[in-house]
């Protein structure tokens, strides 16, 4: 009777240790809302752009409010490990950070309805000691609406 006892305790104890993952490695068709949060590390508080966001296909639509420049970018992207890569298509005067534009890598984390990406950068080396460099971030935080 002990050992039953025992070995009910250790499955339930081995139930609630188990967790699954809630992200995926897939981006949902959809279009979701949501915001572009930029981050300096020489301002105390973020730079927060409301976006909408429409992908199906391999295609992406975004539409920005306020003034980012561009107010508008479609493109295509690709999806591989985790990492999206965004190929924007247009061409954009030199007045604004061209980061803000949905281009390049993106570390992507999905649950199906919340998605994040998240720009990568390439890593840099061999600064002057002497110089001071703000390292910025740009992460688009976005929840499915349809």
């Amino acid at each position: 009777m002990k050992a039953q006892i025992y070995i009910l305790l250790l499955a339930i104890g081995l139930s609630f240790g188990c967790k699954k993952s809630t992200t995926v490695d897939v981006i949902t068709d959809g279009h979701y809302t949501g915001v572009l949060v930029v981050t300096s590390s020489v301002k105390s508080v973020p730079e927060i752009t409301p976006v909408s966001v429409t992908l199906k296909d391999g295609k992406f639509d975004i539409t920005a409010s306020g003034n980012l420049k561009p107010a508008a970018v479609k493109g295509t992207y690709t999806l591989n490990n985790g990492i999206g890569n965004f190929v924007a298509e247009g061409v954009w005067t030199a007045d604004f950070d061209w980061n803000r534009i949905l281009n390049g890598e993106y570390d992507v984390k999905s649950s199906g309805v919340d998605l994040t990406l998240k720009r990568r950068f390439k890593e840099q080396a061999n600064f002057p000691p002497a110089v001071s460099y703000a390292t910025l971030s740009y992460e688009y935080i976005l929840k499915r609406t349809d």
